[in-house]
């Protein structure tokens, strides 16, 4: 038994009606005390409770950018080891994603510092209240104590003031219950502070994680459709071109388009010697040029047409004396479309001097470059595959 359950036993065996309600009282106060010691016991409980979950999340928090940080630095070294087999246009790319990724490093780095002193701070505050909770607890034990005392002194020494001592025990009861009550309200609104804190602070991660995701997302897919491209482009031959002859005269005909016996080459496949007719591949800038000698003091009347229309002409006529045969030729750039169709055609009266071993008479095309069209349309290809997830990373 304590030292006051003693005492009001000593006041409950000297009898009377006073000492029994002051016996009544004192008991009162006592059970009011154990119960606001256990009421902090169990505070002090869920504040270690609080504590231990707390430094539970410190710790997933850090394993989170742990594997953060390896996943980035995975994806550097994958990244600069592809970087490496890209051409010098990639090269310019790889120097982006170097700084992209060591800015992404930074956040992180600053993140992961805030983090850390986000909760050092919040393991300070916690340990501030535990100290005000301990510091409040001990000065209500000093005045309970100090209230024994003088509720001792004052039974000796003042009966007849039994009933004011009751008011004020009573007062001082009603006091410490509201003070009891203002701390709980305190502590009470402290914790859900800190939690609401805490949820805070894992909502901002969880944002900045799903920010981080959806730029990698970006990257690879600007990856992806780079790579797309790249390959469409190596799809398509590099250049187009032909050289198309004959090999036999052609003799007075006319009014129609020239035909070839072969040609040295014909990369892209768009000329057609039997038909005379080039037929464009590819879009862009093509350099044509078609020369000839003319037969026996006869003449050549020829020209260049691009979809049936005359776009360049040759003419050779009226020889004098002096000269049998002449070369003759043109040369033109042209901005044709795919499919477009551009041939040679001989005028009534053309003859022209060719022979097995002799070939006069050229007919060249040459792809300068693409045109700008036929490059967007390689790019977009590549985004329509990239964004219907026609292609894995």
């Amino acid at each position: 038994m304590s030292g006051v359950d003693s005492d009001i036993s000593a006041v409950s065996q000297s009898g009377g009606s006073f000492q029994s309600k002051l016996v009544d009282t004192l008991t009162g106060l006592s059970n009011a005390n154990k119960e606001r010691k256990g009421e902090i016991d169990s505070l002090r409980h869920d504040h270690e409770e609080l504590k231990k979950n707390h430094e539970s999340f410190v710790t997933s928090a850090e394993r989170e950018n742990d594997l953060r940080k390896n996943e980035i630095k995975s994806l550097e070294e994958k990244m600069q080891k592809e970087n490496q087999a890209r051409i010098c246009d990639i090269a310019k790319l790889d120097g982006k994603l170097d700084t992209e990724n060591n800015a992404r490093k930074t956040e992180i780095a600053n993140l992961d510092n805030r983090t850390k002193s986000d909760n050092e701070a919040r393991k300070s505050e916690i340990a501030n209240l535990d100290n005000f909770a301990k510091s409040e607890n001990t000065a209500r034990k000093d005045e309970i104590a100090n209230l024994n005392n003088f509720a001792r002194s004052e039974n000796d020494g003042r009966i007849k003031d039994i009933s004011d001592l009751n008011a004020r025990c009573d007062q001082e009861t009603s006091d410490r219950n509201a003070a009891e009550g203002a701390l709980n309200t305190r502590v009470d609104t402290e914790i859900i502070d800190r939690e609401n804190a805490v949820r805070e602070l894992q909502n901002r991660m969880d944002e900045a994680n799903s920010n981080r995701d959806g730029e990698l997302d970006d990257l690879r897919k600007k990856l992806m459709r780079e790579n797309l491209y790249l390959k469409n482009l190596a799809g398509k031959p590099l250049s187009i071109y032909f050289d198309a002859y004959r090999t036999k005269a052609y003799d007075g005909g006319g009014e129609e388009n020239l035909t070839f016996q072969g040609t040295s080459v014909n990369v892209g496949g768009g000329m057609d010697p039997d038909t005379g007719l080039f037929t464009a591949p590819l879009g862009g800038s093509y350099l044509f040029v078609f020369h000839i000698a003319t037969h026996d003091n006869k003449k050549a009347l020829l020209s260049i047409r691009l979809n049936g229309e005359e776009v360049a002409s040759v003419f050779d006529q009226n020889h004098k004396d002096n000269h049998k045969n002449s070369m003759a030729g043109t040369t033109i750039v042209l901005g044709l479309k795919a499919g477009d169709e551009v041939c040679v055609y001989a005028y009534t009266g053309t003859w022209l001097a060719d022979f097995p071993m002799n070939h006069y008479t050229h007919w060249v095309g040459l792809l300068l470059k693409p045109s700008q069209e036929e490059e967007d349309n390689f790019m977009k290809a590549a985004e329509d595959s990239v964004d219907a997830g026609e292609m894995a990373f």
